[in-house]
C-alpha cells in the first residue's frame, strides 16, 4: 500500500474512533431526555386526573349546595300552608321545581318526598338523585348520590295586637293646618255646604247657612280650654290656644276650608261670607305668624263641603263612622292580618291612647278578634299616644291565662305617634305598669320622659320572653325612636308612611312569625 493509502485508511479509522466516542455520550444525553420526557407524561397524566377529579367534586360539591337549598325552600313554603297538608305537599311541589333545576337536569333517579312526622304542624322534605361523573368514571367512580333533609315548622304563636287609637288617627282626613289644629267639616247632618259654584278670584261666597259661622266658638274648639276666655265670641272672630306642656298652640280666627283652598272669614253678612283666599297652610313654628305655603285659589262647585277648625277628631268633628284615617285602613288591614293565622294561634287585641285598654283576652277565635277590631275599637279616635302603657296592658295579655309554655310570644305595635303620655310620676315604676288602670301624667309629643317609660317596658318585655315587632304609621312617625323600640324588643321595625306599606308591613310580620326551619 502506497504511503497516501495508508494515510487515509489512518485517517478514517482515526475518523471512526473519534466518531464512536461522540455517539455514546449522545446515546447517554438521549437516555436521560427520554426519562424526563416520560416522567413529564406520568405527571401531565396526574395533573389531568387530579383536575378531572376536581371538576367532578366541584359539580357534586354544587349539587350537594343545591339540592340543600331546594329542600329548605320547599319546607318553608309548604309550613306556611300547614295544616293543609294537601296544600302544604302542592306547596312543597313548586318550590322544589323552581330551585332544583341542576338537580332535575343533571341527576337521574331523582326523588322529592313530603312527610308530616310533627302532626299538623311540620313537614319534612326528603329528596336524593344520582350525579353522573365525567372524569371520575375512568378511575371506577361513575357517579355520585346526593341527599338532602329539611323541616319546616308553622310555629304555634301567641299574639298581642296592640293598636294606636289616638286622635292623630284621623290626621289624615283631616290635616293639621295650625300647629295642632285641624280642618273637619263636622256632623254630617250638619255640614256646611256651598249654596252655589264659585270662581277662583270671588272674595264674597253664598253658603246655605252660617249657622256654623256665627255659632260660639267653643263648639268648634273643642272646649273651653281650647281658647282666649270668650267662649260666647262667634267662630268667625275667635281663635283658639292651648298650652301643651309650656308651647302654646293657636289657630287662626275664622278659617275655613274647601277643597284645598283655606280662606279667612272676614264678615258675614246673612248667608254670605266675605273671605280672603289662598291661605297659607300649617303654621310652622309655635309663634302666631302662621307662615306656611299659600294654598291654590281654584273654583269650587256648588254643594261643596266647607270646613272648619276643630280640635282633631273630638266629637264636634265628623259623625261617629267617620272616615278617619289612617284609622279606618288600620283596622281593615289588622283585620286581614288576623287571617294569615291558623286556628291553631292565639291572639289578644289592646287599643290605647292616654291609656290602654284590653277588647280581648288571648284566644284562638279570630273571627270574635276581626269583630272586635271593627265594633269593639273607640270612635272617634281620640286621647294622647301612652305607649309604654300599651305595651305593659299586650304584656298582661301574653302573660294571661290564654298563655301557653310551647308558643312563640309576639307582640305586634302599631302608632302613628310619638310617645306623649306616661304612667304614674315622672320617675319610671314598674309597679304603675302592672294593672289596666293608669294614673296618667304627660307632656309634648316626644318628651324625654314618656320615651324612657316606654323602653323600660319594652326591656321588661323582652325579659320575659316577649318579641316586639313595631309598625310605625303615616308620614310623621318618629323612626328613631320606633326603631329603638324594636330593637329593645328583639324584633324588627317596618315603616308604613302610607296603607299600602302598612299591609306589606303586616303580611311581613305574619311571614316572619308563622315558620322556621327546624331542620
Amino acid at each position: 500500500m502506497s504511503p497516501a493509502g495508508a494515510q487515509q485508511v489512518a485517517t478514517r479509522r482515526a475518523g471512526r474512533t473519534w466518531t464512536g466516542t461522540r455517539t455514546a455520550a449522545s446515546r447517554l444525553h438521549d437516555d436521560e431526555q427520554g426519562q424526563a420526557l416520560v416522567l413529564f407524561v406520568l405527571g401531565l397524566i396526574g395533573f389531568f386526573g387530579l383536575l378531572a377529579m376536581a371538576i367532578d367534586v366541584g359539580r357534586v360539591v354544587w349539587a350537594r349546595t343545591q339540592i340543600q337549598a331546594a329542600v329548605d325552600a320547599a319546607a318553608l313554603a309548604a309550613a306556611q300552608s300547614m295544616p293543609d297538608q294537601t296544600g302544604a305537599s302542592q306547596q312543597a311541589g313548586i318550590y322544589w321545581t323552581d330551585n332544583s333545576g341542576f338537580i332535575r337536569s343533571q341527576g337521574q333517579n331523582v326523588a322529592m318526598t313530603v312527610s308530616f312526622p310533627g302532626g299538623n304542624k311540620a313537614v319534612a322534605i326528603h329528596a336524593e338523585a344520582d350525579l353522573s361523573t365525567w372524569f371520575a368514571r375512568f378511575f371506577g367512580l361513575d357517579s355520585w348520590h346526593v341527599t338532602a333533609d329539611g323541616q319546616g315548622e308553622s310555629q304555634v304563636l301567641d299574639i298581642a295586637l296592640v293598636l294606636d287609637v289616638s286622635e292623630s288617627m284621623c290626621d289624615g282626613s283631616y290635616p293639621v293646618i295650625d300647629q295642632r289644629w285641624h280642618m273637619s267639616p263636622g256632623r254630617t247632618a250638619s255640614v256646611p255646604r256651598l249654596a252655589g259654584p264659585i270662581d277662583a278670584t270671588q272674595t264674597t261666597i253664598n253658603v246655605v247657612s252660617a249657622a256654623p259661622f256665627t255659632a260660639p266658638a267653643a263648639s268648634y274648639f273643642g272646649g273651653s280650654g281650647y281658647w282666649a276666655g270668650n267662649g260666647g265670641t262667634p267662630y268667625w272672630q275667635a281663635g283658639a290656644q292651648k298650652t301643651i306642656g309650656g308651647v302654646l298652640y293657636k289657630t287662626r280666627t275664622g278659617m275655613i276650608m274647601i277643597d284645598n283652598e283655606l280662606m279667612q272669614i272676614t264678615g258675614v253678612s246673612g248667608n254670605v261670607l266675605t273671605v280672603t283666599r289662598g291661605q297659607p297652610d300649617k303654621q310652622t313654628s309655635t309663634d302666631s305668624t302662621f307662615a306656611g305655603i299659600p294654598t291654590a285659589k281654584t273654583a269650587h262647585a256648588a254643594n261643596s263641603e266647607v270646613w272648619l277648625n276643630r280640635d282633631g277628631c273630638s266629637a264636634a268633628g265628623r259623625a261617629a263612622n267617620g272616615p278617619y284615617e289612617p284609622y279606618d285602613s288600620l283596622v281593615a288591614d289588622a283585620q286581614a292580618f288576623t287571617g294569615l293565622f291558623s286556628g291553631f294561634d292565639k291572639m289578644g287585641l289592646v287599643s290605647f291612647s292616654s291609656s290602654a285598654a284590653i277588647k280581648d283576652q288571648l284566644n284562638s277565635n279570630l273571627n270574635a278578634i276581626r269583630s272586635d277590631l271593627a265594633n269593639a275599637l273607640p270612635k272617634p279616635p281620640s286621647g294622647g299616644t301612652n305607649s309604654a302603657h300599651g305595651i305593659a296592658v299586650a304584656r298582661q295579655v301574653l302573660d294571661g291565662s290564654g298563655k301557653r309554655s310551647n308558643a312563640l310570644r309576639v307582640m305586634v305595635f302599631e302608632t302613628d305617634g310619638r310617645a306623649k303620655e306616661w304612667c304614674g310620676s315622672a320617675s319610671y315604676s314598674a309597679s304603675a305598669y302592672d294593672t289596666t288602670s293608669c294614673s296618667v301624667g304627660g307632656g309634648i309629643e316626644g318628651n324625654a320622659t314618656a320615651v324612657s317609660h316606654v323602653m323600660a317596658e319594652a326591656q321588661r318585655a323582652a325579659a320575659d320572653g316577649i318579641i316586639i315587632y313595631v309598625i310605625g304609621l303615616g308620614p310623621d312617625v318618629d323612626n328613631a325612636f320606633l326603631q329603638q323600640l324594636a330593637t329593645v324588643g328583639r324584633g324588627k321595625y317596618y315603616a308604613a308612611p302610607t296603607s299600602a306599606e302598612l299591609v306589606a308591613a303586616f303580611q311581613a310580620i305574619a311571614a316572619e312569625t308563622h315558620i322556621a326551619l327546624t331542620k
